[in-house]
Protein backbone atom coordinates (compact mmCIF):
# COMPACT_ATOMS: atom_id res chain seq x y z
CA UNK A 1 0.00 0.00 0.00
CA UNK A 2 1.18 3.58 -1.10
CA UNK A 3 1.77 6.00 1.98
CA UNK A 4 0.40 9.18 1.75
CA UNK A 5 2.30 12.37 1.80
CA UNK A 6 0.56 14.45 5.23
CA UNK A 7 -0.27 17.32 3.63
CA UNK A 8 -2.37 14.69 1.37
CA UNK A 9 -3.65 13.62 4.62
CA UNK A 10 -4.38 17.55 5.97
CA UNK A 11 -6.17 18.78 3.32
CA UNK A 12 -8.24 15.20 2.81
CA UNK A 13 -9.97 15.43 6.63
CA UNK A 14 -9.30 19.26 6.69
CA UNK A 15 -6.97 19.01 9.68
CA UNK A 16 -4.22 21.66 10.43
CA UNK A 17 -0.74 20.38 9.71
CA UNK A 18 0.66 20.97 12.99
CA UNK A 19 -1.77 18.55 14.67
CA UNK A 20 -1.27 15.56 12.43
CA UNK A 21 2.36 16.23 12.36
CA UNK A 22 2.34 16.23 16.44
CA UNK A 23 3.34 19.68 16.55
CA UNK A 24 3.93 21.54 19.82
CA UNK A 25 1.15 23.97 20.12
CA UNK A 26 1.46 27.55 22.24
CA UNK A 27 -1.63 29.65 22.77
CA UNK A 28 -0.68 32.85 24.68
CA UNK A 29 -3.70 34.72 26.43
CA UNK A 30 -2.11 38.23 26.74
CA UNK A 31 1.16 37.80 28.94
CA UNK A 32 -1.18 36.74 31.78
CA UNK A 33 -1.15 32.58 31.02
CA UNK A 34 0.09 30.47 27.97
CA UNK A 35 -1.90 26.91 27.20
CA UNK A 36 0.42 24.36 25.26
CA UNK A 37 -0.26 21.54 23.76
CA UNK A 38 1.38 18.13 22.67
CA UNK A 39 3.99 18.68 24.86
CA UNK A 40 6.44 15.34 25.99
CA UNK A 41 7.60 17.00 29.43
CA UNK A 42 8.77 19.86 31.63
CA UNK A 43 12.52 20.19 31.13
CA UNK A 44 13.21 22.89 33.91
CA UNK A 45 11.00 25.17 36.16
CA UNK A 46 11.52 28.34 38.31
CA UNK A 47 9.68 31.16 38.87
CA UNK A 48 11.56 32.89 36.32
CA UNK A 49 10.96 30.51 33.11
CA UNK A 50 10.13 27.07 32.08
CA UNK A 51 11.85 25.08 29.50
CA UNK A 52 9.31 22.12 28.22
CA UNK A 53 10.32 19.62 25.52
CA UNK A 54 7.79 18.92 23.05
CA UNK A 55 7.73 16.54 19.87
CA UNK A 56 10.09 18.32 16.97
CA UNK A 57 11.03 21.59 19.62
CA UNK A 58 11.98 22.72 23.08
CA UNK A 59 9.85 25.62 24.34
CA UNK A 60 11.06 28.47 27.01
CA UNK A 61 8.79 30.62 28.69
CA UNK A 62 10.57 33.58 30.49
CA UNK A 63 8.33 35.70 32.82
CA UNK A 64 8.08 36.86 36.65
CA UNK A 65 6.12 34.87 39.15
CA UNK A 66 5.71 31.73 37.07
CA UNK A 67 3.61 28.81 37.78
CA UNK A 68 1.75 25.55 36.12
CA UNK A 69 -1.58 26.07 36.78
CA UNK A 70 -2.25 22.54 35.79
CA UNK A 71 -0.51 20.02 33.76
CA UNK A 72 -1.87 16.61 31.74
CA UNK A 73 -0.80 14.62 29.35
CA UNK A 74 -1.29 16.24 26.75
CA UNK A 75 -1.69 19.86 27.63
CA UNK A 76 -1.15 22.50 30.75
CA UNK A 77 -1.56 26.09 31.37
CA UNK A 78 1.63 27.97 33.14
CA UNK A 79 -0.07 31.23 34.55
CA UNK A 80 2.41 34.42 35.60
CA UNK A 81 3.58 37.91 33.93
CA UNK A 82 4.64 36.28 30.65
CA UNK A 83 7.64 38.35 28.70
CA UNK A 84 8.66 35.69 26.18
CA UNK A 85 8.31 32.61 24.09
CA UNK A 86 10.97 31.07 22.82
CA UNK A 87 11.37 27.68 20.42
CA UNK A 88 14.43 26.06 19.45
CA UNK A 89 15.19 22.54 17.63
Amino acid sequence: MKRKPISYVSEHFNLPQDIINGACIVTSYGNRYVYIENYKGIMEYTDDFIRIQGKNCKVLIKGKSLSIYYYGDNDMRVDGKIESVNYTI
